[in-house]
């Protein structure tokens, strides 16, 4: 067991390298000292020449190869936030410098005061909430005024742009969409735009050791075969013919457990390491109203083909 668990670490190691210098050759940097291990910062030098020190599960993420380049050096991220607030006629109110992660007080050119970061402003977010209709006053007056216009009923007090709220559409499906999503675009009910999610899975990677859980519509062997082409061949957990809302539930009851417990996710919203699983299958297990229909296809057990 022990020399099994050493081989799978060995080739996680091997697979994390190889994926860390695929990574750098792609953005024409170069790495400048032997591979050190996923969560360690390597000397690197991106294609404009800079010095740098990425760490391979931070470039994983989509996190950039070099700080100066991605505007997260000092100089840089300060240059260029004074430089952009200038442009769009805005006045910065803090006397110094915070870092382009910390809000800082400033005021838009239409008077509206906000607290914008500098590196989400880089990334091109807007200076003033107000202005662009992120503001929470504005974006739930946005809201209602959209669900009165869609003959749709808000069941619960207004949370968040962010927060499931359940509503009841023209139709009578009861549903809980997030209200940022509905102003997107996407529609206030799932039931009538056909995206009734009604199934959760849990798949694993086991000779990475990772997991990757989530929500389908239908037939999941579909969704389960992309996953298989990235390696997650093992399922843990099916459940399908989901009532309501409640496939949505355990997803974000999930994320917000694994949250709580300070388990985060090493690649997007649902991707996240064995350590993880335990929590996951005990929201999945005991979640309220779970139907009968439930299938636990596998206890660790490799597929080795893909379901017909």
């Amino acid at each position: 067991m022990a020399e099994a668990t050493a081989t799978r670490v060995r080739s996680s190691s091997i697979k994390s390298e190889a994926e860390f210098r695929a990574r750098l050759a792609e953005l024409g940097a170069i790495l400048l000292e032997p591979y050190g291990g996923s969560k360690h910062p390597h000397r690197a030098q991106c294609a404009a020449g800079h010095q740098c020190t990425p760490r391979p599960n931070d470039i994983q993420q989509g996190v950039g190869v070099c700080r100066v380049c991605s505007g997260l050096d000092p100089a840089t991220a300060e240059a260029a936030f004074r430089a952009r607030l200038a442009e769009l006629g805005a006045v910065l109110l803090e006397p110094r410098w915070l870092g382009s992660l910390v809000p800082h007080r400033v005021r838009c050119a239409a008077g509206h005061e906000s607290a914008p970061a500098p590196h989400a402003i880089q990334r091109g977010q807007g200076i003033c909430r107000a202005c662009v209709g992120h503001d929470p006053a504005t974006a739930e007056a946005a809201f209602r005024n959209l669900m009165a216009m869609l003959g749709a009923m808000i069941l619960e007090p207004y949370k968040s742009t962010h927060a499931p709220i359940r509503i009841r559409c023209a139709a009578g499906h009861v549903s809980s969409p997030r209200p940022g999503d509905v102003l997107g675009g996407t529609g206030a009910c799932r039931s009538c735009a056909g995206k009734l999610w009604d199934a959760f899975y849990v798949v694993a990677d086991l000779e990475a050791d990772r997991i990757k859980f989530g929500i389908t519509s239908g037939d999941p062997r579909p969704r389960l075969g992309d996953h298989r082409r990235d390696g997650y061949l093992t399922s843990v957990r099916l459940l399908t013919g989901l009532p309501g809302d409640v496939a949505p539930g355990i997803e974000r009851a999930a994320l917000a457990a694994l949250d709580l417990a300070g388990i985060k996710p090493i690649r997007g919203r649902e991707y996240y390491d064995a350590s993880a699983l335990a929590v996951v299958l005990d929201i999945a297990d005991n979640y309220p109203t779970r139907p009968d229909h439930t299938e636990s296809p596998m206890r660790h057990t490799r597929h080795t083909q893909a379901s017909a």
